[in-house]
């Protein structure tokens, strides 16, 4: 599937109120002037250019644009500076207890090791090539779907890293990229600000190649996990978007049946013979 093909199934399959976002590290100056979008004409925080691509805006920058040094340093785009690798500029911050709980912050954060120019910031189906990785921002039930779609292949997600600090560069982006595994982002104080996320929104970021393996997991998984209600919507837009007849919906169905039982309660250690 072709990113825009990925972009299409996503949405289907998702009740997603912001289009998934693709990420491009772009190495060289000839790439990131070869890359085709815009740059901000003032500095921006690469959250907001996220959020902003999100909505339907591509954009590129270089380190020139960038408002968010953490951002910067995340992306390759700029070295860590000492403050930032030894914790102190974390406890000046006064958000962690002492310098050793900012040394261990300090050290768990994974940038990317690569020195870039630039990157690119694109909603995912207007992608002409294949992103490094791709962004979802959506609520905790879909979270859940695109844990369930990669856990079909693959079983549990183990890699999961948050803090609640650099959400969208660091746990979306830099880390994902980096640990080549999907991530988890609760957001952080900055981006929920910059950016102007929701407080019912998070984050997931992961490379681009395991995206079809979990949109292949979502698709097996519809009739098992998802309600009815929830297959009647995506069945809806399955015809809105011309992709009728490419999955198999099956209502009244779903791999709990029958392990649930009501009525009155039953004496102690009396066994449920329907579970």
């Amino acid at each position: 599937m072709t990113p825009c093909e990925k972009a299409l199934w996503l949405e289907t399959l998702l009740d997603l109120p912001r289009r998934p976002v693709g990420i491009h590290f772009l190495i060289t100056k000839e790439a990131y002037d070869a890359f085709p979008a815009v740059e901000p004409k003032n500095r921006m925080s690469y959250c907001t250019m996220v959020r902003k691509a999100s909505q339907g805006i591509m954009q590129k920058a270089h380190l020139g644009h960038m408002a968010c040094g953490g951002g910067a340093a995340a992306l390759g785009l700029s070295e860590p500076t000492e403050e930032m690798k030894d914790g102190t500029r974390r406890l000046k911050q006064g958000a962690y207890l002492d310098l050793g709980v900012c040394r261990k912050m300090s050290k768990n954060m994974v940038y990317c090791c690569h020195k870039a120019y630039g990157v690119g910031i694109a909603p995912l189906g207007e992608c002409d090539v294949e992103p490094d990785v791709v962004i979802i921002i959506c609520n905790p039930f879909n979270a859940m779907r695109i844990a369930q779609g990669y856990a079909y292949r693959s079983g549990h997600l183990k890699d999961i890293c948050f803090s609640g600090m650099q959400a969208i560069c660091q746990e979306c982006t830099s880390r994902p990229f980096e640990t080549d595994s999907i991530n988890l982002s609760m957001m952080c104080s900055g981006t929920r600000m910059l950016a102007g996320w929701k407080k019912d929104e998070l984050g997931i970021g992961m490379p681009y190649h395991l995206l079809e393996q979990v949109i292949e997991g979502l698709k097996s998984t519809v009739n098992p996990l998802e309600r009815n209600k929830e297959k009647e919507k995506i069945a809806l837009r399955m015809e809105e978007r011309g992709l009728l007849g490419q999955l198999d919906i099956v209502m009244n169905k779903n791999y709990d049946d029958g392990c649930y039982r009501g009525g009155p309660a039953g004496k102690p250690g009396e066994k449920n013979r329907q579970l």
